[in-house]
């Protein structure tokens, strides 16, 4: 048994000897040509026959990374016989790793890539391993100084494998490194340590990325990382976390959280922006994750533990204006660079609603998104940009729905029991009767096919609107009399549908053929409305009135659909 670590140091020594003697050895064979087949003797000639060709040069290499690994596990067996201190014993595997990476350096430089690769592929096995082992069954590594040294270990491999083109040893570097930091997490308990371990390993592949190395390797963290802060969210906005986690300090993971969206935000402006790339599934992929997950996850930890904060929806909002002056200031401009606009501008309009909607404001969130609907319009119409028409109807169409509009008008057309619809609501009403108007009335020259449907979206909640505003004066007018006539309510609820029809249909016979698309929706509801409803409550002097509107709305339809035909 060794006993002092001089000994141990000799047995190192002697053990490294002996690997690079296979070294020189392997490397004469390699070297050595085979003799011209002439200058063989006829026993060679048949001992040729009888042997197949063996791949010397593979099997001397798995023989020599046996060696490495058996010189790993001689360092083991000294810390477990004592001959070792547990820290020295760690700090000598650590570097004994290091060692092999190096010389994959040195392997790869001389452009022998396959020893290089599997001097990598050795050096990880060996770290990787030690560093959880050090920290679980040890406990000589605390969960941060864990998360640093696998950081450490991945980053060298993946610096030597960049270095040198080694894309194996990339690929296992970092699917190893992610599967430690599992692990500790599963040993640990510290979310947020794994966070941030990954978050490092992930902005070494978007430096990567951002040279064009290995771009399909950010998947596998971007997974892992994606799950861990799932994890980090669902445990740190409980107002009681589990036991084990226990220690969750809430800042710490909210600032955690908030790293994923800085992370690749950075890294897609700086691969589309600086660089000119179109951006990649990846990014949007990615990016939409990292944004949401860091955005909503960080309000919700910071609520759960008390210390609720609008800093993470006034950053969102900042973010989404930062985008739209991206996509209209700068990826409009360039040739080539229509699908960053796109993905800058989608993005501006996500950020931006969901930024307002984390914002708390209440009723007043109907106003903030009504105006942000005029205004996109009003810029649209202004600067003749179809993207902001559409984001301003978009705006103006969750304006509607949050407000309970487009619910309300529904159930008004089919002449169900209304709804709670509160005052600001018909702001809403109002400002999509306007933004409409300011797209209907463009010079048909100014007009693209693609402007269609912002007017589309609009019209529709503007029908909703009318519709709900016909129930409301109905009641104001009659509303007792027609609570105790159902017969007679059926007949004024459908006179109003059948006035909407008309209304449409002849808006689109005077140039606005959107319009058309919602004509036919409500001939079927009014065929349904008319069937379950004035049918089921009405008696027959109701009935003539309902079958004489609808009859008469299917016969002057196909008049004025057809005529608005003729003139297009």
């Amino acid at each position: 048994m060794v006993e002092t670590l001089d000994d141990v140091t000799s047995a190192v020594e002697t053990l490294r000897a002996q690997v690079e003697r296979l070294e020189h050895r392997v490397a004469e064979l390699e070297a050595h040509p085979r003799p011209a087949p002439h200058d063989r003797s006829r026993a060679d000639e048949v001992e040729t026959l009888r042997v197949p060709a063996l791949p010397q040069g593979g099997l001397a290499l798995a023989g020599r990374s046996l060696l490495v690994l058996a010189g790993a596990y001689l360092i083991r067996a000294l810390t477990d016989a004592a001959a070792l201190p547990a820290p020295a014993g760690v700090a000598l595997g650590l570097l004994y790793a290091a060692f092999w990476q190096l010389l994959a350096d040195r392997d790869g430089q001389a452009g022998r890539r396959a020893s290089a690769t599997l001097h990598g592929l050795a050096a990880s096995a060996i770290a990787f391993p030690l560093i959880w082992e050090t920290t679980v069954r040890f406990g000589l590594l605390g969960g941060p100084t864990a998360g640093a040294a696998v950081f450490v270990v991945a980053l060298l491999g993946l610096t030597v494998s960049w270095r040198h083109h080694l894309s194996a040893s990339a690929w296992l570097t970092t699917l190893a490194a992610c599967a430690t930091v599992l692990a500790l997490l599963v040993s640990t308990h510290q979310p947020v340590t794994a966070v941030l371990t990954l978050l490092a390993i992930a902005a070494s592949l978007e430096w990567l990325a951002f040279h064009d190395a290995w771009l399909g390797l950010r998947w596998c963290v971007a997974a892992a990382l994606d799950g861990v802060a799932v994890l980090l969210v669902a445990i740190g906005s409980r107002p009681e976390p589990p036991q084990s986690y226990a220690g969750l300090d809430g800042s710490e993971a909210a600032a955690a959280l908030l790293a994923l969206p800085a992370l690749y935000v950075t890294s897609v402006a700086a691969r589309t922006l600086r660089r000119g790339c179109p951006v990649k599934l990846f990014e949007v992929v990615q990016g939409t994750l990292a944004t949401a997950l860091g955005f909503a996850g960080a309000a919700r930890v910071l609520a759960a533990h008390g210390r609720a904060s609008d800093l993470p929806a006034f950053l969102a909002v900042a973010l989404g204006a930062l985008c739209y002056a991206v996509a209209f200031a700068h990826a409009e401009r360039r040739p080539g660079q229509g699908r960053n606009f796109y993905f800058y501008s989608t993005a501006g309009g996500l950020l931006m609603l969901g930024g307002t909607l984390e914002l708390g404001l209440g009723a007043g969130l109907t106003l903030v998104w009504t105006g942000l609907g005029l205004a996109a319009v009003g810029l649209g119409r202004r600067f003749g940009r179809t993207t902001l028409r559409t984001h301003g109807a978009l705006y103006l169409l969750a304006a509607a729905f949050g407000a309970g509009l487009t619910s309300a008008g529904a159930r008004a057309l089919a002449g169900l029991a209304p709804g709670e619809l509160p005052r600001l609501s018909w702001a809403v009403a109002v400002g999509a009767a306007v933004a409409w108007g300011v797209l209907a009335g463009e010079r048909a020259a100014a007009r693209p096919a693609s402007a269609r449907l912002p007017r589309l979206l609009l019209a529709l909640v503007a029908v909703l609107s009318l519709a709900e505003a016909a129930r409301v004066a109905l009641d104001v007018a009659f509303g007792s009399r027609l609570a105790l006539d159902a017969g007679a309510e059926a007949v004024a609820r459908s006179a109003v549908l059948v006035a909407l029809a008309l209304g449409l249909a002849w808006l689109t016979r005077r140039g606005q053929p959107e319009l058309a698309w919602l004509v036919y929706p409500l001939v079927a509801v009014g065929a349904v409305k008319l069937l379950l409803n004035d049918v089921r409550t009405g008696r027959p002097a109701t009935l003539v009135v309902s079958l004489g509107l609808y009859g008469s709305l299917l016969i002057l339809l196909p008049r004025l659909l057809k005529a608005r035909e003729r003139s297009g």
